[in-house]
C-alpha cells in the first residue's frame, strides 16, 4: 500500500497562481512573492504557505481583482527577468570558451604557435566592427568577440592570481 502512496504524482493547476501566487518553474511550484518552492505542488501546501505567509496579501489584492492580476503579471516578469539575468552571462561565456578552443585546435591543427589567435582575435575584432556595423546588437557581439581567450595568460596576471589579486 505504501508503494502506491510513493508513485502518486501531483500536477500544478494554473489557477493556483491567480490564486496562491505560484507559478511551476522546471519542475518546481515557486512563490512569486518570497521565491519560495513547494516540494509538492498540492493546493493544501500553496494555500498553507499562501495564508500564513502572505496573509496580508487578500486584503491589498482582492481575489479576481483586476489589480491582482497586474500584480502577479508584474510578479512573473520579474521572476523571468531574474532567471535571465543567470543565464545569458553563463551562455555567452560558454559560446566564448568554445569558440577559443575551436580557434585553438584550428591552429594546432596547422602547427601554428597559439600566441597567432592574437592576431586571428585582431582580425576578427577587425572584421567584426564592418560586418556587424548596422547590427543592433553590435555592442554584445563586439564584446563578445573581445571575451575570446586565444592567449596565454600574461606573467603579470598569473603573478596576481597566485597572490589573490
Amino acid at each position: 500500500m505504501s508503494a502506491a502512496k510513493k508513485s502518486k504524482t501531483y500536477h500544478f493547476n494554473n489557477d493556483w497562481e491567480g490564486e496562491f501566487f505560484f507559478c511551476m518553474v522546471k519542475d518546481k511550484c515557486i512563490c512569486l512573492i518570497c521565491r519560495a518552492s513547494v516540494a509538492i505542488p498540492k493546493r493544501g501546501n500553496l494555500e498553507s504557505h499562501h495564508k500564513t505567509v502572505h496573509k496580508n496579501y487578500e486584503k491589498y489584492f482582492q481575489p479576481q481583482s483586476e489589480l491582482r492580476k497586474q500584480k502577479i503579471l508584474d510578479l512573473i516578469s520579474c521572476l523571468k527577468k531574474e532567471q535571465t539575468m543567470f543565464t545569458r552571462p553563463a551562455k555567452q561565456s560558454k559560446a566564448a570558451s568554445i569558440a577559443s578552443f575551436k580557434i585553438s585546435h584550428i591552429l594546432a591543427k596547422h602547427k601554428k604557435p597559439f600566441e597567432d589567435g592574437l592576431v586571428v582575435k585582431e582580425a576578427f575584432i577587425g572584421a567584426g566592427e564592418t560586418l556587424f556595423g548596422d547590427f543592433k546588437n553590435k555592442t554584445e557581439i563586439m564584446s563578445a568577440i573581445r571575451e575570446l581567450q586565444l592567449s596565454r595568460p600574461s606573467q603579470d596576471m598569473v603573478d596576481k592570481l597566485k597572490h589573490g589579486m
